[in-house]
């Protein structure tokens, strides 16, 4: 019955993707754009069209290829580059974060509520691209006053990427916020009654934190693995972009800028990007249940 259940929400996510995909070609613009007098409109017959001839190209092959100018690509050779790029980038990040987040969230929770939260606060107050600026321009300050080489600004290609600016602009907002939620949960933990007991027994710090407080926090961090991966996702757009890494994201934007709006090609990335976060999701919970056997035979 629950499989039942999963495959229609599966089924009506995948036709409200469809739709999403379709309404930029359901609009059009009447008139001249240098006068005044224009009016949109809208044709919704358009969306079953564009439907009907995907779910058709599905079975020919057709809604598989798609055009880069003058050239034909086909989508399956070209999206396992791109696929690749992007989970590297989110799974690297975020188990970065994860463990970051054991670290100050749990086991210095104190040191980061006094010290790290502060900090944090201020840099996640600072938008994405005009971080990705900032650090890209204290790199190329650093190059030239000096001579030094620290880090790349920008992927020259997919043999060449820019690793670490990336890297650490994926981890800042989610760490920021998995660190907060983890420090508030370990606040309320420590003050439980059975954690005062261990402490009255003369259990040590560490064993207390390890058997205790840890395993009592963890479901917290479980629940918040959905949003933290959302999150990240929604960065990885900037990300992409403003470091030129060459993801699923750059094939969903940068390739109809190019060469035009192909309905194919949009529904073919956006069904990628849903199986890249389901991808990282489950690396992160299987980074946190490998995580959880460790602590059980510790």
């Amino acid at each position: 019955m629950y499989s039942f259940k999963s495959l229609i929400k599966q089924l009506i996510g995948f036709f409200l993707l469809l739709i999403l995909a379709a309404i930029p070609l359901v609009f059009h613009n009447t008139g001249d754009p240098l006068q005044s007098q224009q009016q949109i409109i809208f044709h919704p017959q358009q969306i079953v069209i564009l439907i009907k001839d995907f779910i058709a190209g599905i079975f020919s092959l057709d809604a598989f290829y798609y055009k880069t100018g003058s050239n034909t690509r086909f989508f399956p050779a070209d999206i396992v580059a791109y696929f690749k790029s992007s989970y590297f980038y989110l799974t690297s990040s975020g188990l970065i974060v994860i463990t970051l987040s054991f670290l100050f969230g749990i086991w210095f929770w104190k040191t980061s509520v006094k010290y790290l939260n502060g900090t944090l606060s201020f840099l996640g107050m600072i938008p994405d691209f005009i971080f990705i600026l900032l650090m890209q321009l204290l790199v190329n300050f650093i190059y030239k006053t000096t001579g030094i080489k620290t880090v790349k600004v920008a992927s020259l290609s997919m043999d060449d990427p820019a690793l670490f600016l990336p890297i650490v602009t994926l981890v800042l907002i989610p760490l920021i916020y998995l660190i907060r939620a983890l420090n508030e949960h370990t606040h309320e933990v420590i003050s439980e009654d059975y954690i005062l007991t261990a402490i009255g027994k003369g259990l040590s710090k560490p064993r207390i934190y390890l058997f205790h407080v840890t395993t009592n926090v963890l479901p917290y961090l479980k629940a918040d693995l959905k949003k933290i991966t959302g999150i990240m996702i929604s960065n990885l757009f900037v990300v992409e972009y403003l470091y030129n890494t060459r993801g699923v994201t750059t094939m969903l934007f940068q390739i109809q800028v190019k060469f035009g709006y192909q309905y194919n090609l949009v529904v073919l990335c956006l069904i990628s990007i849903m199986l890249l976060y389901t991808s990282v999701f489950y690396t992160y919970k299987l980074f946190i249940s490998i995580i959880e056997r460790i602590l059980r035979h510790a």
